[in-house]
């Protein structure tokens, strides 16, 4: 009996040292999870480890919970201390960037802060906004939005700015009236100021602009929505805004300017689209009678339009009657309508054009009814010495005429002295003056080409003879002779040419002639 008691006691502290000697700590051998006796631990590749995703090994017999955001971590061991992420930073767990990151417990990440008008998360608060913002919405706002603005200069909230106090550009949304907007008042004063589309009331707000037409309130000036209208009475006494007097309303329902004399106009409005009382005719603002009234500028009204050599004031265009008349002063320092340089007073006493160089004059009038100082000369405008002178078009002036072998400007002109010359260009040189086909210079002049039978000089110009003549000896005289095929007529025209293939095709014939007639 007691020796089954031993034999008992004995496989009971086998087994009891086969179970101790199978528990392992964290980083011991293990089989299974059973085999890990540290509490949060798991057997993980043989070994045992601390539940990686919740807990860390703060020594071989203890597994730690990872802090959660806000949480305690050990900054020694590191970021492996800390859930979703997380930074260890000074013993705790933090975002990245705590000063501009959230962290956002519904799906456990950090996310970027909002700014001024950003998104946020309500449900976590304010402090998913920047620069102390309020989280309103899910969106990052001033605490008072309806009277507070949000600064950008310096990342602050701020009293919204009452009409006309001063602002500053750039930050939006900073005047309290909600129709008012920072901009340059008349002084160039940054201001908080209706805008465009608004006006300020007599109850300092801003309310809408009034449109065409419709009834307003003397006194108030900027009221009308159209920048050409002013509060004025209507034709029935009513205050309305209406076109200005430099305006008219327009078929397009706005107000355009009315045009000055000769300015644009609208026929089918009528004459209100014209100012200084003057008249819409043919789309363009006119005087009454356009042929016989002038517009006087100084004053703006339409005047009758002054005769020749009556009195006239310089300044004012077409008020001269002759339209070829223009106000100047007289010889005797009077304003007059007197006629243009270009023009001259004739026996009708109207204004008549001037003749150029070649053009028709009045010898009986003078000069005077020439341009260019040219001569009056049996009713020709001439240069003084025709003979000598010659009338440079592009100078306007007349000029010496130019010998034989000098340089001229243009044929046109007729500039050389000699009349058998013309003014041609000289090779690849300049123009200048030399003797035209008909002729050939000898002795500084240009010598007619003699004629067929007409005595020439041995060795002479290449010229000498006409075209188609050849200076050769006969009788002991040397004579301008026609070349073979010439007509003897004084002039030798006619030369006939014979090309080698007509010449070839002569000679065939004969030969074939001739061998018809031995056979």
């Amino acid at each position: 009996m007691v020796k089954k008691s031993v034999q008992l006691v004995i496989c009971l502290l086998s087994l009891l040292t086969v179970e101790l000697c199978s528990a392992a700590n964290v980083d011991e051998a293990c089989t299974g999870n059973t085999d890990c006796t540290v509490a949060n631990s798991e057997c993980s590749s043989g070994t045992c480890k601390c539940v990686g995703t919740t807990h860390y090994k703060s020594s071989a017999t203890v597994c730690t919970p990872r802090g959660a955001f806000g949480g305690v971590c050990v900054t020694s061991i590191g970021d492996s201390t800390c859930l979703h992420s997380l930074k260890c930073t000074s013993n705790t767990c933090q975002c990245t960037t705590p000063t501009s990151e959230f962290f956002d417990t519904t799906d456990n990440t950090c996310k970027a802060k909002g700014g001024f008008g950003g998104v946020c998360v309500t449900s976590i608060g304010d402090s998913t906004c920047l620069y102390s913002l309020k989280c309103t919405s899910n969106t990052c706002q001033c605490t008072t939005p309806a009277n507070q603005f949000f600064d950008t200069s310096d990342n602050t909230c701020k009293a919204k700015i009452t009409l006309e106090a001063t602002c500053t550009t750039g930050p939006t949304d900073q005047c309290l009236d909600v129709n008012a907007e920072c901009k340059a008042d008349t002084n160039n004063a940054n201001k908080c100021l209706c805008k465009t589309t608004h006006y300020k009331d007599s109850n300092d707000a801003c309310v809408d602009k009034i449109a065409l037409e419709a009834t307003c309130t003397p006194g108030i000036t900027d009221q009308c929505l159209d920048a050409s209208a002013e509060c004025k009475a209507d034709t029935d006494s009513t205050n309305k805004c209406l076109c200005k007097s430099t305006h008219y309303k327009h078929t397009n329902g706005i107000c355009v300017g009315k045009s000055g004399f000769e300015g644009v106009c609208v026929t089918t409005i009528g004459d209100s689209s014209c100012l200084y009382s003057l008249k819409c005719i043919s789309d363009t603002c006119q005087c009454t009678t356009p042929a016989s009234e002038f517009f006087d500028s100084t004053d703006n009204t339409c005047k009758a339009k002054i005769a020749l050599e009556a009195t006239c004031t310089p300044g004012s265009t077409d008020q001269c009657k002759d339209t070829s008349a223009e106000c100047k002063t007289d010889t005797d320092t009077a304003n007059k309508c007197l006629c243009k340089t270009t023009h001259y007073k004739d026996s009708n006493d109207a204004c008549a054009a001037k003749g150029g160089f070649g053009g028709v004059c009045v010898t009986a009038t003078g000069d005077s009814t020439c341009l260019y100082s040219l001569k009056c000369t049996t009713d020709t405008c001439q240069c003084a010495t025709p003979v000598s002178q010659f009338f440079d078009s592009t100078a306007k002036t007349c000029k010496p005429k130019i010998a034989l072998n000098m340089e001229c400007t243009i044929e046109t002109d007729k500039p050389c002295a000699d009349p058998m010359a013309v003014c041609t260009q000289h090779g690849s040189g300049p123009n200048k003056c030399m003797c035209n086909s008909d002729s050939y210079p000898s002795s500084d002049k240009c010598v007619a080409r003699k004629l067929h039978n007409i005595n020439c000089m041995e060795n002479g110009h290449v010229n000498e003879c006409v075209e188609n003549a050849e200076c050769k000896k006969v009788n002991n005289e040397f004579k301008c002779q026609c070349k073979n095929g010439a007509e003897e007529n004084g002039k030798c025209n006619g030369v006939t040419v014979i090309t080698p293939n007509f010449l070839l095709t002569i000679v065939c014939l004969i030969v074939t002639i001739v061998y018809k007639i031995q056979k």
